[in-house]
């Protein structure tokens, strides 16, 4: 179950947290009401954080798979 950070991070099962901008953020979750959408965060071991209409509900990590993202922090 990962979890939404605010304002703008995303922290996988695994421990990995995704820190992305608020801009990006935002212009993702208008994509993602249009289509699913998915971004990739720079790091070594990249997660990819899934959004739908509904705004971020996954990450998607290389080692677990796709996390939902049931809460916040």
């Amino acid at each position: 179950m990962a979890i939404y950070m605010i304002p703008s991070s995303y922290r996988c099962d695994c421990g990995h947290v995704s820190h992305l901008t608020e801009g990006v953020v935002r212009e993702m979750r208008e994509q993602g009401r249009r289509k699913p959408s998915r971004i990739r965060d720079s790091e070594k071991d990249p997660h990819v954080v899934e959004f739908t209409g509904k705004g971020a509900v996954a990450v998607i990590c290389p080692r677990l798979g796709r996390c939902e993202i049931t809460g916040r922090e």
